[in-house]
């Protein structure tokens, strides 16, 4: 079973790898032979992604939290950890994302026509209202 990462490399099996943070061979998740069988499955670097996350929030699901010798040592939260990261892949690979808009116009719901027609300026971002 083989591991390879080249970093910077544009190659689906690399970028996979950065993505879940499986890039070092000491510590590695997964071999490349499971990475790429979830390329063909998946056929897509985000959604491929997503499901190695999915596999490794389970693989991690079985750990579990405990305290020793007033030590406490919290492996169960990684698999919650990986089950976030999958979403946020999923939701990349859709192309899901949220924009605040910075609008100065007739049209907006938020400023009349009166204000965008004297040249007042509305920042929503950060909640800015120039007049």
């Amino acid at each position: 079973m083989a591991f390879t990462y080249t970093a910077g490399s544009t190659a689906n099996l690399d970028r996979v790898r950065l993505e879940i943070g499986d890039t070092d061979e000491d510590r590695s998740l997964f071999t490349d032979e499971e990475i790429n069988d979830l390329i063909v499955q998946e056929g897509a670097v985000y959604s491929s992604a997503a499901r190695a996350c999915e596999i490794l929030a389970v693989r991690f699901a079985r750990d579990f939290n405990f305290t020793a010798d007033g030590a406490s040592f919290q492996k169960a939260s990684v698999a919650q950890m990986y089950a976030t990261l999958a979403k946020r892949l999923r939701a990349r690979g859709r192309g899901t994302t949220v924009v605040q808009t910075r609008r100065k116009d007739a049209y907006s719901d938020d400023i009349n026509s009166d204000t965008a027609a004297t040249g007042g300026t509305v920042d929503f971002d950060r909640g800015r209202f120039d007049l």
